[in-house]
């Protein structure tokens, strides 16, 4: 059986972030995202994003997904929830993978993996948010994540539609 582990982010890691990053909204949001941005999209744009989010100043954290080969097929990164008006504590800020990665189960692995870093941290609830066009809402939905609310979001000018999903507990996630 394939080896595949979930571990937590290394600078090492910027390029493959990076790369995973680009190419997962080039696959995932072509059709909801202007062409006109997906098309413009720079890898070196997404290498100085992580080089940022990986800055230890930064108090979010990352944990990626390797094949059997030692290639990151994904990540999942979160912390404090940016949603300073609601009662809930952590965050999903993004949660990518390859299209190789999808429909094994490694979302839900990185998903676990977070949230236990979560309840050690002492959160107690998360939210994340997700373009409604998505094909990702329905695996939040099967995470347990409940609709909380509507948003707005835009790119490249284009007005989109956002919902907003919560998990009130964290405790016995499965």
């Amino acid at each position: 059986m394939e080896k595949w582990i979930v571990r937590k982010a290394e600078e090492k890691d910027i390029h493959s972030l990076a790369k995973v990053h680009m190419e997962s909204w080039l696959t995932t949001y072509r059709g909801i995202v202007p062409d006109s941005y997906l098309d413009n999209m720079k890898l070196e744009s997404r290498i100085e994003l992580w080089t940022r989010v990986l800055n230890p100043s930064n108090e979010t954290v990352t944990f990626v997904l390797e094949n059997p080969e030692g290639v990151v097929n994904g990540f999942i990164n979160g912390g404090k929830s940016r949603e300073t008006e609601l009662d809930i504590e952590a965050e999903v800020y993004s949660l990518y993978l390859l299209e190789e990665a999808q429909g094994k189960g490694h979302g839900r692995n990185l998903m676990k993996r977070l949230i236990g870093y979560f309840q050690k941290e002492g959160y107690r609830s998360m939210l994340v948010w997700v373009l409604e066009d998505n094909p990702a809402v329905q695996f939040y939905k099967k995470m347990g994540g409940k609709f909380l609310k509507r948003g707005k979001v835009e790119i490249a000018g284009e007005p989109l539609q956002e919902l907003c999903f919560e998990w009130r507990s964290l405790e016995g996630f499965e």
